[in-house]
C-alpha cells in the first residue's frame, strides 16, 4: 500500500511524460525592493482638518504625494533650497501673522527659483503675473522687476494672500484664487452651490495645485521618513551678503557696480536677480553685495565713480 502511494506522488510531480517540471525562475540578481509610503491619516493645512475621510480626497492626494514622494531629483533640490531660504520666508509670514504652512506654495509655485517663468507669464519665486504686480505696487519695467527679489516678493505674495483669505474665510479656497483668480472661484462657488475646496470642481491645474501644496508639506516635514536623509553639509548654507543704498543721477551699468565692490557681473546680478538687464538708470536702489565689500563700494561711490556725485551712498 506504501509502496502504491509512493508511485501515485512520483507520477503527480514527474508530470505524464515521467519528466520533473523545471524548477521554478530564480528572482534576478540585484532586484531592489521600493518601500511603500502612505498617506498620513490626518492632516491639516493651515490649521483647517484635510476631510480624508473622503475616498476622492483621499485618492486626489496620493497622486501629488505619491509624485513627491518619487521625484527623488526635484524633491531633493526643493530640501536643499529651501534650507537656505525658508528662515528668510518664514520670518515674514510670522511677521505677517499668517500660517506658517504658506511656505510650501512657494515651493511648488517655482522650485525656490528666482527667475521662474510659466507659459502665462508668471514670474519670480511666488509666480506672479503682471496684473497682479502692478495691483501689489511691484516694481516691473525694463530694467528693474521686483517679481524676482525673494524678500520683496514674498511680502507682496502674502499682502494677497492674505486679502484672498479675508474673501473667502478659508485657506484651500485661498490657496486655489491664489492659483486660477478669486474671480474664478467665486464664480464657481456660486454656480455649484458648495462652499467646502474640497467639494469644489475647479480647473484640474488648481485642484492638484491645492493637494500638490499640502504634499510637499507632508514631506519635507519629516523628510528621513521618506527616505531623504540628506547630510547637514549638503544643504545649501543661508546667503551672506552685504546690503547698500545708494544713488545715481545716471545710468550705470553692473559692471561698474561689480569692478566698485572688486566683485564680478555675474555675481551682482546672481545676489540682484530683480535686476533684468546689463545697467541701472537713474534712480535710488538697495544692492546686496558680496559679503564684505560694501565698504570698498561705498568708498567708490563717494569718490563719484557711480554717478551719484559723492552724496552719500549706502547703509550697510
Amino acid at each position: 500500500m506504501v509502496l502504491l502511494l509512493l508511485g501515485l506522488l512520483a507520477a503527480l510531480w514527474l508530470g505524464p511524460l515521467g519528466v520533473a517540471p523545471p524548477p521554478p525562475p530564480a528572482t534576478p540578481a540585484g532586484t531592489a525592493s521600493f518601500p511603500y509610503f502612505r498617506v498620513p491619516d490626518q492632516l491639516y493645512l493651515c490649521g483647517e482638518e484635510v476631510p480624508l475621510n473622503d475616498p476622492q480626497v483621499r485618492e486626489d492626494l496620493d497622486r501629488e504625494f505619491t509624485i513627491v514622494v518619487w521625484s527623488r531629483a526635484q524633491t531633493t533640490m526643493w530640501l536643499k533650497r529651501a534650507h537656505r531660504h525658508f528662515p528668510e520666508i518664514e520670518a515674514k509670514i510670522r511677521a505677517a501673522r499668517l500660517p506658517l504652512d504658506l511656505k510650501y506654495v512657494v515651493l511648488v509655485e517655482s522650485d525656490l527659483r528666482a527667475k521662474a517663468r510659466s507659459p502665462a507669464g508668471a514670474l519670480g519665486p511666488w509666480q506672479i503675473i503682471g496684473p497682479t504686480a502692478q495691483r501689489l505696487q511691484l516694481k516691473c519695467n525694463d530694467t528693474v522687476d521686483e517679481r524676482l527679489e525673494l524678500g520683496v516678493a514674498t511680502d507682496a505674495a502674502l499682502r494677497y494672500l492674505s486679502e484672498l483669505y479675508r474673501l473667502f474665510r478659508n485657506w484651500p479656497l485661498a490657496l486655489a484664487a491664489y492659483n486660477c483668480g478669486e474671480a474664478r472661484v467665486q464664480k464657481e462657488l456660486v454656480a455649484q452651490g458648495v462652499k467646502s475646496f474640497y467639494h469644489l470642481s475647479l480647473p484640474e491645474e488648481t485642484e492638484r495645485y491645492v493637494h500638490r501644496v499640502l504634499a510637499a508639506k507632508i514631506v519635507l516635514e519629516d523628510p528621513a521618513r521618506y527616505g531623504y536623509d540628506l547630510p547637514e553639509d549638503q544643504l545649501y548654507p543661508l546667503s551672506e551678503y552685504d546690503e547698500v543704498s545708494f544713488s545715481t543721477s545716471k545710468e550705470v551699468p553692473v559692471r561698474a557696480l561689480a569692478e566698485a565692490c572688486g566683485s564680478y557681473f555675474k555675481a551682482i546680478k546672481g545676489l540682484n536677480p530683480w535686476i533684468k538687464g546689463a545697467s541701472l538708470p537713474a534712480g535710488s536702489y538697495r544692492l546686496r553685495l558680496p559679503k564684505g565689500t560694501a565698504t570698498r563700494f561705498k568708498e567708490a561711490y563717494q569718490k563719484g565713480r557711480l554717478g551719484g556725485g559723492g552724496g552719500g551712498g549706502g547703509g550697510g
